[in-house]
C-alpha cells in the first residue's frame, strides 16, 4: 500500500481494540468504543500499452504543440475537487458531474459496441476456438481513490484494455488487416480519453447556489467562465447519481481513503503487441 494508507491507523482494520479489561460503557461513565474510519483498496491489472498510457496520461509539449492528455489519476484529482466542491453546493459542481456521469455511459456503449463487433470476427472462424491475446508481464495498479467517479473512470479503463487486446488477437490470426486494425485501435481509445477531459471546462471558484440567485461577484463571476446553469441544477432537483450529499447532511456508508496521487509500484511493466509492433 502506499504511504498514504499506512499512515492511516485504520487501513489495516476498521475497528479499535477494546483495552482487556472490557469495553467501557457510557454506564459505567466510561467513552465507548467507536469503529474507525472505513478504508479500501483495488487492484487493476493492466495488460496493454494504450490503458498503461491512459493512466498516467501525457503532459503537453508547448515546443512541439503535443497537447496534454489527461490521465486517470489526474481524472481521479479533479473528480476529488468536483466531488467535494458539490458536496458544499456548488451547483456547476453539480452539473459537471452530471455531464461526466452522462459521458461514462456513453463510453460504455461505445467500448461495449465496438467488442461486440470485434468478438464476432473471432467466433466467426469455422472450427477455430480463438484466446484472447494476453501480457505475460501484466501491470498491476494498487488504486485508492475518494470518490466513485474516480472508480468508474478505472473499470472503462479496464474495459478498454480487455477490448484493446481483442483487436490485437484479431489482427493476430489474420482476421483484421493492418488499416482495419489500426482504425478500431485508435477508435478504441477516443471514447475514453474524451470522458478524462470532460472535466475540464469546469472552474473551481468556491461558489454556492445563493451565489448564483443572488448574482454575487462569484456567482456573476461563474456564469461568465461557466454559462448559464439549467434550472433544475441550480435547484437542486436534478443531481447526479453518485453525486455527494449536500453540505450539512451526513453519509456514513462511504469509505474513507487514500489520496488519489497513489501511484502504481510497477509503472512500466505492459504488454507488447502480438506483432511484436510498437503502439501509437
Amino acid at each position: 500500500m502506499n504511504d498514504a494508507m499506512a499512515d492511516n491507523p485504520t487501513s489495516n482494520d476498521n475497528t479499535r481494540s477494546a483495552p482487556s479489561s472490557g469495553s467501557p460503557t457510557p454506564a459505567s461513565g466510561g467513552t465507548p468504543i467507536e469503529p474507525g474510519r472505513l478504508t479500501n483498496s483495488v487492484r487493476m491489472t493492466i495488460q496493454t500499452r494504450v490503458a498503461q498510457r491512459l493512466i498516467h496520461g501525457r503532459r503537453a509539449d508547448p515546443v512541439s504543440g503535443t497537447p496534454a492528455i489527461v490521465g486517470l489519476y489526474r481524472y481521479a484529482a479533479m473528480t476529488r475537487q468536483l466531488w467535494t466542491a458539490a458536496g458544499n453546493d456548488d451547483p456547476y459542481a453539480d452539473w459537471w458531474l452530471l455531464r461526466v456521469e452522462q459521458e461514462t455511459d456513453a463510453v460504455r456503449e461505445q467500448i461495449q459496441g465496438l467488442r461486440q463487433h470485434i468478438d464476432r470476427f473471432l467466433e466467426g472462424a469455422p472450427a477455430m476456438d480463438i484466446a484472447l491475446a494476453h501480457s505475460l508481464e501484466p501491470a498491476v495498479v494498487e488504486l485508492s481513490f475518494g470518490t466513485p467517479y474516480a472508480y468508474q473512470g478505472a473499470y472503462l479503463l479496464a474495459d478498454l484494455d480487455e477490448l484493446v487486446l481483442a483487436i490485437m488477437t484479431g489482427r493476430f490470426v489474420g482476421l483484421l488487416d493492418r488499416e482495419t486494425f489500426e482504425r478500431h485501435l485508435e477508435e478504441s481509445g477516443r471514447g475514453v480519453r474524451r470522458m478524462f477531459a470532460t472535466i475540464q471546462g469546469y472552474r473551481h471558484l468556491a461558489v454556492t447556489r445563493d451565489d448564483v440567485r443572488q448574482a454575487t461577484q462569484k456567482g456573476q463571476r461563474a456564469i461568465e467562465l461557466m454559462g448559464e446553469l439549467p434550472d433544475e441544477i441550480l435547484s437542486g432537483e436534478l443531481r447526479a447519481a453518485h453525486a455527494p450529499p449536500l453540505r450539512g447532511q451526513a453519509e456514513t456508508s462511504v469509505p474513507e481513503t487514500a489520496p488519489e496521487e497513489t501511484k502504481p509500484d510497477n509503472k512500466d511493466a505492459a504488454a507488447e503487441k502480438p506483432d511484436g509492433s510498437e503502439e501509437d
